[in-house]
Order: C-alpha cells, then sequence, then structure tokens
C-alpha cells in the first residue's frame, strides 16, 4: 500500500486557477505527482552521471588519495 502524504505548495494564483478549472478534484494529486516524480527521476541521472564522472577523473583520485593519506593524529 502506498500512503499519501499532504503537502502544501505555492504556485502563481492564474496557474492555480486554471488547474482547479481543468482538472477535478479527484485527479489533481496524480497529475502533479507525476512530473515531480520524472523530475526527480532526472536530477537523479544527472547526480548518478556527474558520480560516475568524478569516479573516472584520475587527476581527482589522486588527490583524495594524498588527503586520506594525510596524517593529523586522529584516530578514525
Amino acid at each position: 500500500m502506498v500512503l499519501s502524504m499532504r503537502l502544501t505548495l505555492s504556485i502563481p494564483e492564474p496557474l492555480a486557477t486554471r488547474f482547479q478549472a481543468a482538472v477535478r478534484p479527484r485527479q489533481r494529486s496524480r497529475l502533479v505527482a507525476r512530473p515531480i516524480e520524472q523530475a526527480l527521476a532526472e536530477r537523479d541521472r544527472t547526480l548518478a552521471d556527474a558520480c560516475r564522472g568524478a569516479n573516472r577523473d584520475r587527476a581527482l583520485a589522486r588527490g583524495i588519495s594524498a588527503w586520506q593519506s594525510f596524517d593529523d593524529g586522529f584516530e578514525e
């Protein structure tokens, strides 16, 4: 079972008015959830691509290795 959560969002009044006129109340949540889900999936893909790029960066790897080998006298 998928749980729902109520959110309060602010959108421009003209858009809200059009939305309320065009979409029946019981369909609004589903209509709004779809583009949010798509935007978050795209954001996740972008972040994963950036991480893969960083992991392939040899200069960055050398810099990380140098920092990790630094002995600051503290135990982790």
